[in-house]
């Protein structure tokens, strides 16, 4: 009897893989890109309207703050508007968005000439510890004002008591250093 034994040769070479891989991966490619794109598009979705929602409750605090204090209301330009906006948005805490409707309320107050458009960048770069930290820091230097302030009215009217104790004191030392 006879062996029959036939060798058949599978072809490896790269370019087969390749060809099987690109099969593969377009397969894969059409059932998976589609539904992470649309998560995609979905998380997006849920950010915009995040940023949206801390739009509002900022726009409706300045407002709220503008009634309340009968501020007349003067237009912004859309250079200065669109920055604060964007940078506002991102805010999730409540104490820094009533700090972006005091900055806008003094933006669109008519009494004032606040036309900065380096302010929203830079409350935009604080968090809340350090505009507490600056606040803290402003209103120990405005209680040390105050202070000296109270200090120097009262050297003044009190000045011309003190200049004569002083002279009287001066005036006890010269002579005791004479006897001495």
């Amino acid at each position: 009897m006879s062996n029959d034994n036939k060798t058949t040769s599978i072809d490896f070479s790269s370019k087969t893989v390749e060809c099987g891989i690109d099969i593969v991966k377009n397969f894969v490619d059409k059932l998976v890109l589609p539904p992470i794109e649309e998560l995609g598009l979905l998380v997006r979705d849920q950010i915009s309207y995040w940023r949206f929602n801390n739009q509002v409750k900022i726009l409706n605090k300045a407002k709220i703050l503008c009634e309340d204090n009968n501020i007349s209301i003067k237009a912004i330009t859309p250079k200065l508007l669109c920055p604060y906006l964007e940078n506002a948005s991102l805010e999730d805490d409540e104490a820094l968005q009533d700090k972006w409707a005091n900055l806008l309320v003094n933006m669109v107050d008519s009494q004032q000439n606040i036309q900065n458009h380096v302010f929203p960048y830079i409350l935009s770069q604080l968090s809340k510890d350090e505009f507490e930290l600056l606040e803290a820091s402003l209103l120990d230097k405005e209680a040390r004002v105050s202070s000296l302030e109270e200090e120097l009215s009262n050297f003044i009217e009190n000045r011309a008591t003190m200049e004569h104790n002083l002279r009287s004191k001066i005036e006890a030392l010269n002579k005791k250093r004479k006897m001495i």
